[in-house]
């Protein structure tokens, strides 16, 4: 598929991601009591947080029987247990991050999750069998150095902690790195499953089943999770209805999850899995230049420096920019051509 084909896609991924990143952090900011006459507090719901975005992936699932209405079905039906794998990552990888919201500023979040590059080039190479070409290697290594640039000099200005202690910022962390493996689990099973010959798979289909199968998944948790008292669905529902920014925040939430996620496997279909989680990565740009906006955050000329190596490195591995001497290797485009042929 040629690049300008693919370019709205990716460009409503980087708009509707940064959106949803810092519509998350803006509900955990919001002080709501709890209870008529409770003490007010941050909505803190990772796991309820989880289940609305599985919402928005649900949504998606009725566009798609909506544009297929009609049409004749598939000869072979794609098993459910093809979607419920996926979910089960995304499931894991959202949560980690909706906790990580409530020790860590967005831009933080998402430097961090600029881990993913790594972990999806390096399953991609095992489990799909892809080679890396050079200008591949060049561009995932200068995303990883340009998030890993901004990623420190922001904890070690202590610009995105607020009243967090060390100690919480270090769990953030942590919860971010670990939250990448399941995501990128995710991606590169998707585009095995997306570019599997015996499976007719459509993006706005396996967004839509993994909604649908983490929206079981996520009431049966909660089930669970309420009775235990580690989540509190009453609380989160009666702050939801004492704020109506935060009833707007969550309802956009919901609706750039469903977009962000439709574009987002469509590039994996159309492009590979490492494509789309170097494009994810980039959304840190918009991120840190809406906290800037709304003193969020400060600026830091090392930062401004990382995010010059992170455009670069998804230029160069998007082929946008060239390096010479660094192009496809010949011999792997003439076995592609023959394949297709």
């Amino acid at each position: 598929m040629a690049l300008v084909d693919i370019v709205p896609f990716m460009a409503v991924m980087l708009i509707t991601g940064a959106a949803n990143t810092i519509l998350m952090k803006y509900q955990v900011m919001q002080v709501v009591p709890l209870s008529p006459g409770g003490e007010a507090t941050g909505f803190e719901h990772p796991f309820f947080q989880t289940v609305l975005m599985m919402l928005g992936e649900l949504a998606c699932l009725g566009v798609f029987y909506y544009n297929k209405r009609g049409a004749a079905a598939p000869a072979q039906e794609v098993p459910s247990w093809v979607f419920l794998v996926p979910c089960v990552c995304d499931w894991t990888a959202t949560t980690l991050v909706n906790a990580a919201y409530i020790l860590l500023a967005a831009s933080v979040i998402q430097m961090t999750r600029g881990a993913i590059v790594i972990f999806t080039c390096l399953f991609s190479m095992i489990f799909l069998g892809r080679k890396q070409e050079k200008f591949h290697l060049v561009g995932v290594g200068l995303v990883f150095m340009g998030l890993t640039i901004v990623s420190l000099s922001t904890l070690l200005n202590g610009q995105a902690i607020t009243v967090e202690s060390k100690a919480h910022a270090l769990l953030g962390l942590a919860l971010c790195i670990g939250a990448q493996i399941f995501q990128a689990s995710m991606l590169v099973f998707e585009e095995k499953v997306m570019k599997n010959a015996d499976y007719q798979v459509e993006p706005l289909q396996m967004v839509g089943m993994e909604g649908l199968f983490g929206c079981i998944i996520g009431v049966v948790l909660l089930a669970g999770l309420n009775v235990t008292g580690i989540e509190n669905t009453g609380a989160a529902m009666y702050q939801m209805s004492q704020s109506v920014p935060l009833t707007i925040s969550v309802l956009l939430s919901i609706a750039s999850i469903a977009f962000f996620n439709w574009s987002g496997i469509t590039v994996t279909q159309k492009a590979s899995a490492t494509s789309r989680s170097t494009i994810d990565s980039s959304r840190t740009i918009l991120i840190w230049m809406i906290e800037l906006a709304l003193h969020w955050n400060s600026f830091s000329i090392l930062q401004l420096f990382g995010f010059v190596f992170l455009a670069a490195g998804t230029m160069i591995y998007n082929q946008i920019i060239e390096i010479p001497g660094m192009g496809p290797d010949l011999e792997t485009s003439k076995e592609k051509e023959a394949l297709m042929a």
